[in-house]
């Protein structure tokens, strides 16, 4: 059967999109990255049992600073493992991950915590009657999607990486030289 040009560059597409799709997934890493991940929930969630709001500084301070610290970090360790020669990517992204959930989880915080769901009036306008009712709730909703923002950051990072071969090439120790004489 003879084909067009049109009809194989149609075939050619095809064949491209089904290379693509069958690409390589690298199972390791997503399973070291996202097993850390969810140690690291499991780890910020236990934490967030210890505490109770209203939040007493001197005695809740620590688990609370882990529900906002334990699953990015685990994610790093995770991919650390996973990839070590991507050890500093995997700090940066991680960083970034723990360092602006935090302005996400408010946000959601303060579009929920008036009504019970979203709602972009609260978000915006009631700014004031949102920052009082989540302060008098113990901001129980934004210790809770903290740890779900985390958990979906890691899934993408983990999804990311399993589907991408590593850019940097491993490099091996330097030799160690002898001394002269």
């Amino acid at each position: 059967m003879r084909y067009s040009s049109r009809q194989h560059a149609r075939v050619a597409d095809d064949e491209a999109f089904i290379k693509t799709m069958t690409k390589r997934f690298d199972t390791r890493t997503f399973l070291l990255i996202m097993g850390a991940a969810v140690l690291g929930a499991v780890w910020a969630i236990y934490n967030r049992s210890l505490t109770e709001p209203p939040y007493d500084p001197g005695r809740e301070f620590r688990p609370l600073v882990w529900v906002a610290f334990a699953t990015p970090f685990a994610t790093f360790w995770g991919w650390f493992f996973a990839r070590k020669a991507e050890r500093w990517w995997a700090a940066f992204v991680c960083f970034c991950i723990y360092f602006f959930s935090p302005f996400v989880a408010a946000r959601y915080e303060s579009c929920t915590v008036l009504q019970g769901h979203f709602s972009l009036a609260d978000c915006f306008v009631n700014t004031a009657q949102a920052q009082e009712a989540a302060n008098n709730s113990g901001h129980v909703i934004y210790f809770q999607v903290i740890v779900v923002i985390h958990l979906i950051a890691a899934l993408i990072v983990a999804l990311h990486r399993a589907r991408s071969r590593s850019t940097i090439p491993e490099q091996p120790d330097a030799p160690i030289a002898k001394p002269i004489g």
